[in-house]
């Protein structure tokens, strides 16, 4: 396990975020996206079903990789949309309830991101929203404002459960 003091938790701003230059070539590719998304789902499985689609074979071509893809759970605990957005815009979007989202989860993400220089995960709350790097989570929304770590985060997350 990573040290939590290393993480650093602060308001979601441009300084911290920079969008996406969307002019100019590529990024990435999309065995490289789809390679990262591949990891996430394995990151989440351990905390609550993933899908609608599942993990995507990494094939020779797009159309053999895209018919040999697997089904993931219709409704999951963890909804990972499968489209690839561009080919500018290093992250994954997860939809979930917030009470599934725990210190331990938040851990594992910022260290599989930590292999992906430039990339981060958003986890999509409902009630806000955490945008997770390598080295920091930068949040949006109630729920988290004025939250300063890891732990805190959790914390609130948590909360939410003995209101759904």
């Amino acid at each position: 396990m990573i040290d939590s003091c290393s993480i650093r938790v602060i308001p979601f701003s441009k300084q911290e975020f920079t969008p996406a230059n969307m002019s100019g070539p590529p990024l990435f590719t999309w065995r490289e996206y789809y390679h990262f998304r591949n990891l996430l789902l394995r990151v989440l499985q351990p905390y609550g079903t993933v899908g609608p689609m599942g993990k995507i074979p990494i094939l020779d071509t797009w159309e053999e990789s895209q018919a040999a893809w697997y089904v993931g759970v219709p409704n999951p605990d963890f909804f990972v949309p499968e489209d690839m957005w561009n080919q500018h815009s290093r992250w994954n979007r997860v939809e979930a309830e917030p009470w599934l989202v725990s210190t331990t989860l938040l851990h594992d993400l910022v260290v599989m991101v930590r292999d992906w220089p430039g990339w981060c995960v958003y986890l999509a709350l409902i009630k806000g929203g955490l945008a997770i790097s390598g080295d920091r989570i930068l949040y949006e929304g109630d729920l988290f404002t004025g939250a300063t770590s890891v732990e805190e985060l959790a914390r609130r997350c948590a909360s939410t459960k003995s209101a759904h």
